[in-house]
């Protein structure tokens, strides 16, 4: 349902967040590093945007994590 793909892209937006704010990163470092535009990570980190998989692995391998840590919330 609707409601629970917000419930989802909202958390996570935010397991994005702290994980790259634990690697004292920015989001435009973030987004650089995945061959991404500027305001990507903003918009995932705000449960704007929907995501391929193929982005979710490039981010968890850009932050030295394994997938199931990354969806780990």
């Amino acid at each position: 349902t609707k409601k629970m793909d917000k419930v989802f892209h909202r958390k996570f937006g935010q397991r994005v967040r702290f994980l790259r704010k634990q690697k004292g990163m920015t989001q435009e470092q973030l987004s650089f590093e995945i061959d991404a535009d500027n305001s990507y990570i903003a918009n995932i980190e705000n449960a704007h945007r929907d995501i391929p998989l193929s982005r979710v692995n490039k981010i968890a391998k850009t932050l030295g994590i394994s997938l199931k840590e990354l969806f780990d919330y």
